[in-house]
């Protein structure tokens, strides 16, 4: 791109707590290989109880280009926090990221080449993880997007600022709170989908990569991290035309859930018929875990076996009893 083509871009990047995160964001970003005449950093705090806005007014006297730092009064989750973020923000083009990933230093540049075409809404770029950090068994893996996902993250993308704003922007209707008080939305996802819907087009930018935090979410977390997914049934409702991008035969979300689902259908059979049944077929399942996976006389290697296998199907139980009550709240069946 010319200097002319390139657009003057705020950065708007919501935040709670995480500070030793936002440090390596803010760090990256300060880096970025582009124009600092161009560019502007909207930092939006929340009830955070780190010390967000003494590190952001710490980067701010060492970047190239303007920090600021915004708090909301209420916290309501990052929904708000973006939409005021935009509200106060100066640049035609607003790209998001967030508080838990690392831009590398052609990420701007890249993002924003797109839009150079008038037709072009917003552009989307790939994230995948931090390549120095290792993955656990309750690594959070489920960010990483190499191509163009159809739920356009906010992780990594950018909108025309005009556009944003005349689309309403980010509806904060769309999104709950868990019952351990977790944020969970898809304002995100809806606001791409009635864009794309008004005839807009969008772009995927394959170079402006994000690297997202590998975040060990412990036991129990990682076993409730699928109740994020409530909104998904909602979603769906909201704009069908994700199902074919999202949904195997317009009907299922992740083809593990099927086994919970003939497991409970199984036993509630075998139940029915005589509850001795269910043991023995437990008892079954365990020499065929046996066989066909652990595949050694060693039994510590039969337990680690077991233990994985239950730890994974706690996991899709979790998933898929989230899928029904989203289902049945929001009227739009997804198992």
């Amino acid at each position: 791109m010319t200097q002319d083509l390139i657009p003057d871009v705020t950065i708007v990047v919501p935040v709670r707590n995480r500070i030793g995160m936002l440090r390596d964001l803010l760090d990256s970003l300060i880096g970025q290989d582009f124009p600092s005449d161009r560019m502007e950093l909207i930092i939006v705090d929340g009830d955070s109880t780190d010390p967000v806005q003494a590190t952001v007014l710490d980067a701010a006297r060492k970047a190239p280009f303007p920090v600021r730092y915004l708090r909301v009064e209420e916290d309501r989750g990052p929904v708000s926090k973006r939409n005021m973020g935009v509200a106060h923000a100066r640049g035609a083009v607003i790209a998001f990221t967030d508080s838990d990933c690392r831009a590398t230093p052609g990420r701007l540049r890249a993002l924003t080449a797109p839009l150079a075409d008038p037709a072009i809404g917003f552009v989307s770029g790939p994230v995948t993880y931090k390549p120095e950090q290792p993955r656990t068994f309750f690594s959070k893996l489920t960010a990483e997007t190499l191509v163009e996902h159809p739920t356009y993250p906010t992780a990594n993308i950018a909108y025309r600022r005009d556009l944003f704003l005349a689309m309403g922007g980010f509806d904060a209707s769309l999104g709950v709170r868990d019952f351990l008080g977790r944020a969970t939305e898809c304002g995100d996802t809806d606001l791409a989908w009635r864009i794309r819907k008004a005839s807009w087009r969008n772009a995927f930018a394959p170079d402006a990569l994000i690297l997202h935090e590998v975040e060990d979410l412990g036991a129990m977390n990682w076993l409730l991290e699928p109740t994020r997914l409530i909104l998904l049934p909602l979603l769906i409702r909201l704009h069908p035309e994700i199902a074919p991008r999202l949904l195997r035969w317009n009907l299922v979300f992740y083809p593990g859930t099927l086994h919970v689902y003939a497991v409970v259908a199984v036993v509630i059979a075998l139940a029915l018929i005589d509850m001795r049944l269910v043991g023995a077929a437990a008892a079954l399942g365990v020499m065929l875990l046996w066989l066909f996976k652990a595949r050694s006389p060693d039994p510590r290697r039969l337990v680690a076996v077991l233990r994985d296998g239950v730890l994974h199907f706690s996991r899709m139980a979790v998933l898929a009893a989230t899928l029904i009550a989203g289902s049945i709240r929001y009227r739009r069946l997804v198992l």
